[in-house]
C-alpha cells in the first residue's frame, strides 16, 4: 500500500504546501523559497496581442521559468534547485503552470516535483496538482497549497 508523503514548500513568490502519496516513502517536510525574477529567470517566449488591464503580459503570453530554489528568502541563501518549465497568463492574476521543481543539492538531488494547474494569485491560498516526480518522488501525486510570501509590483518579481 502507498503511504503518504507530505512535503511543505515556501517560494518567494508563492508559498507551497503539498501532500504527495508516493510508494513506499515516509512523509517528509521541506520548506524553501523560489526567486522569480523576471527578464532574468523568467523569459517571455510567445506574446499574443490581448492586452490584460494590470499585467505586464499579453493574454496568452507564454514565459519560460529557471527560477533559484533556496532554504531561505535571501537570493543568497543555500541553494536546494530549481522550478523549471511554462507559465501563460490568463488574466492579470492567474497564470497556468507546467513546471517541474528539481532539487540539485541535499538530500532529494536529482529528485524532482512536476506541477501543473492554475494559480490566481488575487486568492490568499492557491492550489496546484502534482502530477508526478522522480527519484525520491517517484509516482508521486497530490497537491500544493500556495501563499505569496512577496510581490515587487515595480518589476513583478
Amino acid at each position: 500500500m502507498a503511504s503518504q508523503t507530505r512535503i511543505l514548500l515556501s517560494l518567494l513568490f508563492l508559498s507551497l504546501s503539498p501532500l504527495l502519496i508516493s510508494c513506499d516513502k515516509d512523509p517528509v517536510h521541506l520548506h524553501f523559497y523560489v526567486h522569480m525574477l523576471p527578464n532574468k529567470t523568467e523569459v517571455l517566449v510567445a506574446k499574443s496581442d490581448i492586452p490584460v488591464p494590470g499585467s505586464f503580459y499579453n493574454f496568452g503570453s507564454v514565459i519560460v521559468l529557471d527560477n533559484l530554489i533556496t532554504e531561505g528568502p535571501e537570493n543568497t541563501s543555500y541553494p536546494l534547485g530549481r522550478t523549471q518549465g511554462l507559465m501563460s497568463v490568463m488574466n492579470s492574476l492567474t497564470v497556468a503552470w507546467a513546471a517541474n521543481i528539481v532539487f540539485t543539492a541535499g538530500q532529494y538531488n536529482g529528485s524532482s516535483l512536476a506541477i501543473l494547474g492554475t494559480d490566481d494569485v488575487s486568492q490568499p491560498i492557491r492550489e496546484l496538482a502534482i502530477a508526478g516526480g522522480s527519484g525520491y518522488f517517484r509516482m508521486a501525486q497530490g497537491y500544493i497549497t500556495i501563499k505569496t510570501y512577496s510581490v515587487d509590483f515595480n518589476t513583478g518579481g
